[in-house]
């Protein structure tokens, strides 16, 4: 049964990166729109860091955590609505899950550089 599993895992993600390949080239090929642009991957990172910044100031009384998500959130909303508006409503959606995917991996890097 674990071999199911592990196969199943290693089918998972070889799908993962197929659909975000497709959604990729779909996007520049079609629409002329790279969906991993550099404003995107700012935005994501300026994002992350309001996440954290609300996480640490959660015991805040003054609510500066609700501030920081809201902005967190609102980036992420910015980030979904250019992609929306120079591609289509579909490739937006799945597209944010590989954005926020490629930030994660370029914050790592970055961290990585900086040790």
């Amino acid at each position: 049964m674990t071999a199911v599993y592990i196969i199943g895992i290693v089918i998972g993600i070889i799908l993962f990166f197929v659909l975000g390949y497709y959604l990729w080239s779909t996007a520049l090929d079609k629409y002329d729109y790279n969906i991993f642009n550099l404003g995107v991957i700012i935005r994501g990172l300026i994002a992350m860091g309001c996440l954290w910044f609300g996480i640490v100031m959660i015991d805040a009384a003054d609510g500066s955590t609700t501030v920081w998500l809201i902005v967190s959130g609102v980036l992420w909303v910015w980030t979904f609505v250019a992609t929306a508006s120079r591609t289509s409503i579909p490739i937006a959606v799945f597209s944010l899950i590989y954005q926020l995917f490629a930030v994660v991996l370029i914050k790592s890097a970055i961290n990585k550089i900086m040790k």
